[in-house]
Parts: structure tokens; C-alpha cells; sequence
């Protein structure tokens, strides 16, 4: 487990010695220095955490140590502790990194060593923070690879349902580029009874539910788009609260025309041929007596079948050849 340490680097030998058995006390591993030179040559040798330094100090001042420091690394976090100075020098300082300016004479020690834990109780947040981001960020990439080479429309909305993210099968399913997509809000692009859909939905959602449901979209050449939803909801931190919604999208609009052509029939039994056969417009089955459903070739199965090719598609697939078609032979059935 890593030992957090502190730097001191003050040129009064009490402070130092009085911090220094502070913070080891306290569990940290303490290094100090006399001046900021030896603070430098501490800083870059050792693996520090957190930064105490003077800024009045001979040979070289606190000021100078912060800037080489936070020219070196931006993010490491220091703390001032210094007599009566410039108010330009503690902006300076301030300006530099420094997370608190404590004045000498310190009275009570209790003020600094609550100072320093909430450094580090900041560092290591950030740290999470950092380390998060860059999860987050490998996720998304590998989100984003996975989604652009699917065949379904993917999309995700944020919790005031504008959309972050679309992948190419959605935009070629809309009829709009990315960018075009990107921020617009789903109300802009829905129906207006299937944005009051959405926005019901929404709320299940909100509840940390998935959902599942039938809207229309408007294509950008302004024809309808039925689609199905299918949505789960993003929840972040440590409530797990809302934040938006991952949505795959199927076009569903050839099954909707299919179903009202099949009601339309249904309500003109009359324009049904009398040797129709019904055959399901998506597997292909056949419906045969007792209203059973087979498969085509179970249909036929009292049928003798052979292989062959017909003349259109042997003209097609052999355009060059001089192809005359037999004459059928009254005593062979060909299907």
C-alpha cells in the first residue's frame, strides 16, 4: 500500500522540525528541505504527493519552486504556508496550484493538518475521477466500433431526449447525416402522438426500467418510418441517477404495410380468390388445411420435384448462348 508523503520546504528550522513530527505522527512520510533548492532536488528525486513551502526563503524563494514544479507537472498539488507577503505573490501562488495560503505564526496545528487532508482527500478524487474517464472513454470507443458495423439502428438521448449518438444504420434508416441528427431532439424527428409516447416511456425508464415499443418517425424526405424501440436507460454515480438512454432502432415499416393489407383483406373476404394460398410474408410458411402453417416444401411434400433451370433465367445467366426451349412433353408435369 502506498505511503502518502508530504515535501516541507521551509527555511526556519523549528517549523520544519514541528511539521515534520506532525505529519509522521499523523502516518505520512515526511521529507524536508532548508531551501528551494534542496526542495527541488527532493521534489524530482522522491515520489511526492503533496507540497508545504515558504514563499520568503534565501536562495530561492517559494515562488520560484512552485514554478519549476508546476511547469513540471500542472497537477501536483501544493500548499503555502508563509508569513505576512505581497498580495501579488499569493495570487501568484494561488495562479500556480497552490490549494490553500496558510499564515504564519501557525497557532493551531489542527487548522494545517485539516488542510492537508483535504488535499488529498481532493487528489485522490481526482485520481477516480481521471481513471473513470479513461474506462469511460475505452468503453465508448469500443461502443462506437461495435454499434457503426451493425445492421440495426442504434442511437442514444440524453435525459431531455436530444440525441448524443447515432451509428450509420439509423441515419441511413432517417435519411439524415450524423451531424444532422446529433442534438436534435427526438421531438423534432417523431410524430407528435409518438413523442408523447416517448416521453411516457421516459418515465419507466426513469425508474431504472428497459422498455419496448412502436412510434412513428418522420424520414427527412418526410414519409413515415415505423420503428420499433427498444431502450435501456444510462444511469450514473453512485444514486444511479438518469442520465439519458440507449435506444436500438428496427424499422418495422414493411410489417406494419403487410398487417393493413392483410385487415384490408380481411374486411373483403369477397376479393379473396377462391384458390388462394396463404403464405406468411415473413418465414415463408404456408397455410394449409385447419389453418396448420408448413413449411413450403412440407406443403408440396405429395409433389415430385427435380432440379432444372428455366429459359428466362438461363438467358439471364447465359446471355451469349443460342438457348431454344423444348417442347413440353405431354406426359411429364414440370413445376
Amino acid at each position: 500500500m502506498h505511503q502518502e508523503t508530504l515535501l516541507i520546504i521551509d527555511d526556519e528550522i523549528s517549523i520544519r522540525e514541528s511539521l515534520t513530527d506532525l505529519f509522521e505522527d499523523q502516518g505520512y512520510q515526511v521529507f524536508a528541505a532548508e531551501n528551494g533548492h534542496v526542495g527541488l532536488d527532493l521534489f524530482f528525486r522522491k515520489n511526492v504527493d503533496v507540497v508545504i513551502t515558504d514563499l520568503l526563503m534565501p536562495v530561492m524563494n517559494g515562488l520560484e519552486v512552485m514554478r519549476t514544479i508546476h511547469k513540471s507537472d500542472p497537477d501536483q498539488p501544493m500548499i503555502v504556508i508563509s508569513g505576512a507577503g505581497k498580495k501579488q505573490d499569493v495570487i501568484q501562488a494561488l495562479q500556480m496550484g497552490a490549494k490553500d495560503y496558510i499564515s504564519k505564526p501557525i497557532i493551531d496545528l489542527d487548522i494545517i493538518v485539516h488542510v492537508v487532508k483535504k488535499v488529498f482527500e481532493n487528489r485522490r478524487l481526482a485520481n477516480e475521477n481521471k481513471a473513470y474517464r479513461k474506462r469511460l472513454e475505452k468503453s465508448e470507443k469500443q461502443y462506437r466500433t461495435i454499434t457503426e458495423q451493425i445492421a440495426e439502428g442504434v442511437l442514444t438521448v440524453d435525459a431531455q431526449e436530444n440525441i448524443t449518438f447515432v451509428n450509420p444504420a439509423f441515419c441511413n434508416m432517417m435519411g439524415y447525416p450524423a451531424e444532422r441528427l446529433i442534438s436534435t431532439n427526438l421531438e423534432q424527428i417523431s410524430t407528435r402522438d409518438s413523442f408523447r409516447t416517448i416521453l411516457e416511456q421516459t418515465q419507466i425508464r426513469r425508474k431504472g426500467e428497459t422498455s419496448r415499443y412502436e412510434i412513428q418517425l418522420v424520414h427527412a424526405n418526410e414519409h413515415i418510418v415505423h420503428v420499433e424501440l427498444t431502450c435501456s436507460p444510462i444511469n450514473q454515480g453512485k444514486n444511479k441517477t438518469y442520465t439519458g438512454t440507449i435506444i436500438m432502432a428496427r424499422d418495422i415499416s414493411q410489417r406494419i404495410e403487410l398487417q393493413h393489407q392483410y385487415e384490408q383483406l380481411i374486411k373483403h373476404p369477397q376479393e379473396i380468390p377462391e384458390h388462394a394460398i396463404a403464405i406468411c410474408a415473413n418465414c415463408k410458411k404456408i397455410r394449409v388445411k385447419d389453418n396448420q402453417w408448413k413449411d413450403i416444401e412440407k406443403a408440396f411434400d405429395h409433389l415430385i420435384f427435380s432440379h432444372g433451370i428455366c429459359p428466362d433465367c438461363c438467358k439471364k445467366l447465359y446471355p451469349g448462348l443460342n438457348f431454344e426451349e423444348p417442347e413440353d412433353d405431354p406426359g411429364e408435369s414440370s413445376f
